[in-house]
């Protein structure tokens, strides 16, 4: 496992960890190993299971797997690996999406950002290389490869969270097929950013970055920077409806703009079109624990950084050493009127060291982004 403690200025820590099994690299990801997780890259990477068909044998697969919880973690993988076989998904695709996974994390994390590392012996991960394995030097290879591209891509694409937008007077000029004009106004009519487009279409994000680069140079598509007001959005999710109002109105005062989440679900949903700054999520939850929330977050690579912060009125050894294996903060809620001060002060504390927020304004700048 990998820490970053200083990724992307949060100021908590950024766990990503490495499967190694028989000297090959099996897996890469934010959370550790388990069957959900390559699930998820395949979900991901294989534009096969994001069609309405696949995504009911997906459900049902993790509403099986997930009553099966008992089982060492090795076997409900190959038990996953053998279902989508079945399923007409070859042994050859998995292996390429788990690759292009990998690659990915190592853009996101190799090279960049300086961390610690530890070794953690994990019993279950007992998989097969020959079927998911590979070898770490000729990852690195491509990784350095890739890392080449992405200097060579940076001046045409500053951010993959971009928004293409059709040049139409160039488009309906230029020597293009009806068919080709359509696939660029597809592409682009959604308004949604390059990371969106290559997660939609189950592609590399590299790839997609040489497509468009390719698209900007013939001056048919250009980018659309994204903009985000200067007030950090907090998220916040509790199934307290009296909470929730208390926390909005004290946050809100100090100047954050809050979005308040009744349903676990809900947030998931919104978590598709916004850019939250930090997340405060109650642990005891019916249905989806906070827990469960923070592993759904943590799939998505934009999110995974963002400081989280677990709200309990619980204050056990479980749950701290719960939120720090999951790269979260722990803050107790307040118990009794006169409690309310600490947790006020700590809720303040931790807004301001995480978000750095300083006097808020209304101007808006332009969203970073490395690539």
């Amino acid at each position: 496992m990998f820490e970053f403690p200083n990724l992307c200025g949060t100021g908590s820590l950024n766990p990503w960890y490495l499967g190694l099994s028989q000297g090959q690299v099996v897996f890469s990801g934010n959370q550790q190993i388990c069957w959900q997780a390559f699930l998820e890259i395949f979900k991901r990477y294989i534009s096969r299971l994001q069609n309405a068909e696949a995504k009911h044998l997906t459900l049902a697969l993790e509403q099986r797997f997930m009553q099966e919880q008992g089982k060492e973690q090795s076997a409900l993988l190959l038990a996953l690996l053998h279902e989508l076989q079945l399923n007409a998904i070859p042994i050859e695709e998995l292996r390429k999406a788990l690759r292009l996974s990998i690659l990915s994390d190592f853009d996101n994390y190799l090279f960049n950002n300086p961390g610690q590392a530890q070794f953690l012996p994990f019993s279950q991960l007992d998989i097969p290389t020959s079927s998911l394995g590979f070898n770490i030097k000729d990852l690195l290879s491509q990784a350095k490869e890739r890392q080449t591209w992405w200097h060579k891509l940076k001046g045409t694409i500053p951010s993959m969270d971009s928004v293409p937008v059709l040049n139409s007077d160039v488009v309906e000029s230029a020597n293009l097929t009806s068919q080709q004009q359509q696939w660029l106004k597809t592409l682009t009519s959604s308004g949604k950013s390059l990371n969106h487009i290559a997660a939609s279409l189950a592609q590399d994000s590299l790839e997609i970055a040489r497509v468009f680069a390719s698209l900007i140079g013939k001056n048919l598509v250009k980018l659309k920077l994204p903009y985000v007001t200067s007030t950090p959005e907090v998220f916040v999710v509790d199934d307290s409806p009296l909470i929730l109002k208390q926390f909005e109105t004290l946050v809100t005062s100090w100047g954050y703009s809050v979005r308040s989440f009744h349903e676990p679900t809900a947030v998931l949903q919104a978590l598709t079109y916004s850019n939250p700054a930090i997340f405060f999520l109650d642990i005891n939850m019916p249905g989806i624990t906070g827990f469960d929330l923070v592993k759904q977050i943590r799939r998505q690579p934009q999110l995974a950084s963002v400081p989280i912060i677990m709200l309990t009125a619980e204050q056990t050894l479980t749950n701290n050493w719960r939120a720090k294996w999951s790269g979260c903060q722990f803050l107790s809620k307040p118990l009794a009127p006169n409690d309310v001060p600490r947790f006020k002060k700590e809720l303040r504390i931790l807004l301001s060291e995480l978000l750095l927020l300083h006097p808020p304004s209304q101007v808006k700048t332009h969203l970073g982004y490395q690539v």
